[in-house]
């Protein structure tokens, strides 16, 4: 059944009789993720799965107020790696301290506990939006995994031109953004959660060399400096990037993700 209603998606133009980013969001709810983010093959070699982008692709296609083919097909052929998930409303915890609700957010990221992730980062969303970045940005900073920081800053800006559409305090735009929510916190707690060690050479040597792409150094080198300037990002340095890497390398989402910066940034 869900198969077939992926199949439909995948054919039809998943924009149509949609006017903004947010009424995508709401058509589309609860069909954002993937349900994992890497397997292994026949030769027990692990393969990491690339996130869903979708969300990242909508805001872009309104972005641009035209036309874009090329991305309603990307959209429509990854709603086939996607699963529609229970409705579920992310519960307030508004009596939690403050002190209480930074560290639980921070520990349940580490501990890969996404459904504590979702709920104390929902609250603290709504309480303070900059440590929330901050938090987000210190771990995709020390991340090995690319496309965590690529998330986050894609993230912090949907979630202001959610803002920006519906002119409305947050508290009133909660069903919108708490899609944005689920979206990047479930790819932090599920996906592989390896750390880049700043005093050993040899590993970030590596990380440049084999996990980097050219979206990531083109947000990293355009944005980083700002990045620290606006949050308190700690234990991370500045990471000089010798290699040119090959554009033709990355996916098609990714593709589109790095034209948009090149042309709005």
């Amino acid at each position: 059944m869900i198969l077939a209603e992926n199949q439909n998606l995948e054919s039809e133009n998943v924009f149509l009789n949609i006017e903004n980013f947010s009424q995508f969001i709401l058509k589309y709810k609860n069909h954002f993720e993937k349900r994992k983010y890497y397997q292994i093959d026949e030769n027990f070699k692990i393969i990491k799965k690339e996130p869903s982008f979708i969300l990242e692709l909508a805001y872009i296609y309104f972005a641009e107020n035209k036309e874009n083919e090329n991305i309603k097909k990307i959209v429509g052929g990854q709603f086939l790696e996607t699963f529609k998930k229970k409705e579920k409303k992310i519960e307030r915890l508004s009596k939690i301290e403050m002190s209480k609700l930074v560290d639980g957010f921070r520990r349940s990221i580490f501990n890969k506990e996404s459904v504590f992730a979702v709920k104390l980062g929902n609250e603290l969303l709504y309480r303070d939006k900059g440590k929330f970045f901050e938090i987000l940005y210190n771990y995709s900073l020390i991340s090995m995994d690319v496309n965590k920081f690529v998330k986050t800053f894609f993230a912090e800006r949907m979630t202001e031109k959610i803002k920006i559409e519906n002119n409305s305090k947050f508290n009133e735009i909660r069903d919108k953004i708490d899609e944005i929510i689920k979206n990047i916190l479930n790819y932090f707690t599920k996906s592989d959660l390896t750390f880049l060690n700043f005093e050993n050479v040899e590993n970030l040597n590596y990380f440049v060399e084999n996990h980097v792409d050219e979206l990531y150094k083109k947000i990293y080198v355009e944005n980083f400096d700002k990045i620290v300037e606006k949050y308190n990002v700690k234990n991370v340095e500045k990471i000089k990037f010798d290699k040119n890497y090959n554009f033709e390398d990355l996916s098609e989402s990714k593709k589109i993700l790095y034209k948009y910066i090149e042309n709005f940034n």
